[in-house]
């Protein structure tokens, strides 16, 4: 019966009036996005009986076909906000934070976070990037212990895909006998040989420091997929603040399918800054720099130095490279008993606790050096005010 003038004529002749078009075809697309509902559970069933996926992959892949559906399914007005309402609400908030005198992002008592990017801003992904020897690492680990330490209603977690816990533990007890009478270097933590009763007797007095509120994963080989499945069990927990990733290029890769690693790198980039958005939450990511850095006369690092640096710098709300001139003064002595050599040891010494924090990237403010002091020997960063 379908088909052909006559039935043409009849939709035409049963046709409703034009001015009414509008709530019929809004009756047609209620029932679509009903219909693609409808369709997504079944599917889901399917794949939650599939003992080939993972309950968090069914789960993860649930919520992505849903938050598609709710785009598709939103009013035209609904994806927009207005940019008058929009501005009034960001001056009531600058305001309430002028009154109260409250931050932006979470305070780390480090300059190069707190000074240059306003915190750990929420949503926000902050790239630390370094050759070998350069503090990346102890940059990180004083930024989530300072950050815990000094917000403990917020949550922050740690993945170490380099370290394990026993190491990031050394380190943050030696890091705490930096205001002790006898300091206690993370490396004679780490010895075979058993530490003196001295040694025990500063590090028992120190343990109390170590924040509650600080949790760490120190499995190999972590994916996105694995970094988001733990940020969201953490905020069930309560209000997780940042996170920190030691680093980008040890995280398990999607399959390259094709691509070459630069795109599989821009995929995982791309899903941490989403995560960050969607979790209200600030990411530190360590990344490598190439060794291009090595073949220059100046050493210090540049945006072009990134590994994949398109992605990476494109995704990064920020990136900070850490940078110890004294790493490669070390390494050009001179010859012993010269006058040559008696500025370099005078050179070194000088060098020796001195860090420059380039901020290279700073897409919520301004870019420059900052100065901090650096004890590798108790793996403690500070500002030069400090200590």
């Amino acid at each position: 019966e379908f088909g052909g003038i006559t039935y043409l004529i009849d939709m035409l002749d049963r046709a409703p009036p034009s001015n009414v078009v509008r709530d019929y075809a809004g009756l047609i697309a209620d029932a679509a996005v009903r219909r693609r509902l409808i369709k997504m559970a079944g599917e889901a069933m399917q794949q939650a009986r599939d003992p080939e996926m993972t309950g968090y992959q069914v789960v993860a892949q649930a919520r992505a076909e849903l938050e598609a559906a709710e785009r598709g399914a939103a009013p035209e007005d609904a994806l927009f906000i207005n940019a008058h309402e929009a501005a009034q609400s960001r001056m009531d908030r600058l305001e309430m934070e002028r009154a109260t005198g409250k931050p932006k992002g979470v305070q780390t008592g480090l300059s190069s976070i707190d000074k240059r990017l306003g915190g750990l801003m929420p949503g926000s992904v902050i790239v630390m990037a370094g050759r070998p020897g350069m503090g990346k690492t102890a940059l990180l680990g004083n930024v989530l212990y300072n950050a815990a330490i000094r917000n403990p209603k917020h949550l922050f977690a740690g993945f170490s895909l380099e370290m394990d816990a026993d190491q990031l533990n050394d380190r943050a007890l030696s890091r705490l006998t930096a205001d002790q009478d006898l300091r206690v270097s993370f490396s004679d933590i780490a010895k075979v040989a058993p530490l003196t009763s001295f040694d025990m007797e500063v590090l028992h007095k120190v343990k109390g420091g170590i924040p509650k509120n600080l949790w760490l994963r120190d499995r190999a080989g972590v994916s996105v997929e694995d970094v988001s499945r733990a940020v969201w069990a953490m905020k069930r927990k309560g209000d997780l603040a940042a996170i920190g990733i030691d680093y980008l290029q040890l995280m398990r890769r999607p399959a390259l399918a094709g691509r070459n690693e630069a795109s599989a790198i821009g995929e995982m980039t791309g899903a941490l800054k989403t995560l960050a958005r969607e979790a209200k939450i600030a990411i530190v990511l360590l990344s490598q720099l190439s060794r291009a850095v090595e073949s220059r006369d100046d050493k210090r690092p540049q945006l072009s130095d990134l590994r994949e640096s398109g992605s990476i710098e494109q995704d990064a709300d920020a990136v900070l490279f850490p940078y110890r001139e004294v790493y490669y003064l070390q390494k050009s002595e001179p010859k012993a008993g010269t006058n040559e050599h008696f500025e370099w040891e005078m050179q070194v010494e000088n060098l020796r606790t001195t860090m420059d924090v380039i901020v290279a990237k700073n897409r919520h403010g301004s870019e420059g050096t900052e100065r901090q002091r650096y004890w590798a020997e108790v793996d403690l960063i500070a500002d030069e005010v400090a200590q």
